[in-house]
This record gives C-alpha cells, structure tokens and sequence, in this order.
C-alpha cells in the first residue's frame, strides 16, 4: 500500500507542478503580448515621428526651391518689364517717324483699316 500512496502523492505533486506551470505559461503569454502591443505602439510612434520628419523636410526643400526661384522670376519679370518697356517706346518712336515722312500714306491706311473694321463689324 505505501507504494500506492507515493504513487497518488507523486500524480498529485505532478498536477500541481503542471497546473503551476499552466499559470505561469499564461503570465508569460499576457506579458509577450503586452510587450508586443507595446511594441507595435512603439513602431508606429517611431513611422509617425519619421513620417512628420520627412513632411517638414519636404517642405523646408519645397520653400526653399520656391524662394530660390520666385527671387529669380521676380528679377525676370522686372527685366521683361524693363525690355517691354524699351520695345514699347521703340515703336512709339518710329510710328511718330513714319507718320511725319508720310502723313498722306498713314492717312490712307487708318481710313482703309477703319472702313475695312466696319464692314467687318456690320456683317453678322
């Protein structure tokens, strides 16, 4: 009989060392998880800062390619207007040159254009 009851006091050691066992696997599992939430949260807090990184980089790149060329664009449309202006006189110039060599010749030409506008205009 003594062997019996060593036998039902080592089955019920065993059980109780499984069941621990149990409890312990079951802490190890809800602590992996944990750590792995945690670590999925870190990761996206870690794409999220990279992520806003890279905007504000765009952006600073972007602003500075803007600056860098509206400086220059503005620079260019104040030579356009600076040339406009030069062409503008130019011609202004030499139609006063023209009318005063040919006053009749001019004449002639803003009537034919004026009476050629007209007829152009009545037609519907």
């Amino acid at each position: 009989m003594r062997a019996n009851g060593t036998s039902q006091q080592s089955h019920k050691d065993l059980v109780k060392e499984i069941n621990a066992l149990k409890v312990q696997l079951k802490k190890l599992s809800s602590a992996l998880e944990d750590e792995a939430h945690e670590g999925v949260n870190r990761a996206v807090g870690a794409i999220e800062t990279r992520s806003k990184q890279a905007i504000d980089s765009a952006i600073e790149a972007a602003q500075g390619f803007i600056d860098e060329y509206a400086d220059g664009a503005s620079e260019m449309a104040d030579r356009l207007s600076k040339k406009t202006a030069q062409m503008r006189d130019a011609a202004t110039g030499s139609l006063v040159e023209a009318i005063e060599t040919r006053p009749l010749g001019t004449l002639a030409a803003l009537l034919g254009l004026g009476f050629l506008a007209g007829y152009l205009c009545r037609r519907p």
